[in-house]
């Protein structure tokens, strides 16, 4: 789907955001990661894959403001949920993970 795209795992969320926000970054938030960034040429696009903790309360607060800053910080956040790729969350079968990404992607897109 990105062939010039340079793909990164857990990369670490200050590493994405515009400094305003790293420096009203929390010690919980300094320890978060995105579980996967897709650097295009013109777009950074953080992949979340989410279980059903981020289904609660709390987590969606996290969430909400994960997003928010990532969004301000011009990258755009998808959220892929565990039971629509299970192969990704697992990180085992690589070339189904894959094919689960580009099909979750390309209905997002």
């Amino acid at each position: 789907m990105y062939p010039r795209a340079i793909l990164a795992r857990q990369v670490p969320l200050a590493q994405l955001l515009k400094k305003e926000y790293i420096e009203e970054m929390g010690e919980r938030a300094k320890k978060e990661t995105i579980d996967l960034v897709i650097f295009e040429e013109y777009d950074t696009i953080a992949v979340r894959v989410q279980d059903d903790r981020h289904k609660t309360k709390r987590f969606t607060i996290i969430d909400d403001r994960q997003r928010i800053e990532l969004e301000s910080s011009d990258v755009t956040v998808v959220d892929i949920w565990k039971s629509d790729c299970p192969a990704l969350f697992k990180e085992k079968d690589s070339m189904k993970a894959k094919v689960e990404l580009e099909r979750v992607l390309s209905r997002d897109n």
